[in-house]
């Protein structure tokens, strides 16, 4: 764990990038360079802070997305969340499961989440669910 970080993150400045490389808590797997990660988070900071996602959003990747979020707190300044989908490759249950529990405690704090450049099949999958109702889609 990297001090003041979630376990397998990298403080880049105003950027945080959390890589995880399996589901596995194995330091072999995880050490390797050659092993392609399964979800990058980008977090850009700021009043309405952004987090990028690239990989997939499952069940082992979905504590990631958790623990950016947790991270970001409530700044006074803050009045929004964009979390961008544009490079979610596959997105399941537990994915769907991380907005509508980040919607129901940004709101709390008076703060709006908003989904950005979801894919044709995860802007799908938010219609289904009728949570591209509760949450703004861009």
């Amino acid at each position: 764990m990297h001090p003041g970080g979630s376990p397998g993150s990298r403080d880049l400045g105003p950027i945080r990038w959390i890589e995880v490389v399996s589901g596995l808590d194995s330091p072999d797997v995880a050490e390797d360079p050659a092993s392609p990660p399964l979800l990058q988070v980008d977090l850009q900071p700021g009043s309405a802070p952004v987090i990028a996602l690239r990989g997939d959003l499952d069940p082992h990747t979905a504590p990631l997305l958790e623990a950016a979020l947790a991270d970001l707190g409530s700044g006074p300044n803050m009045d929004r969340v964009v979390i961008d989908l544009g490079g979610i490759s596959f997105i399941d249950s537990s994915g769907l499961r991380v907005f509508v529990t980040a919607r129901a405690s940004l709101a709390d704090a008076g703060i709006e989440l908003a989904l950005r450049n979801p894919s044709a099949n995860t802007r799908r999958l938010l219609d289904i669910t009728g949570l591209g109702e509760l949450i703004t889609v861009e």
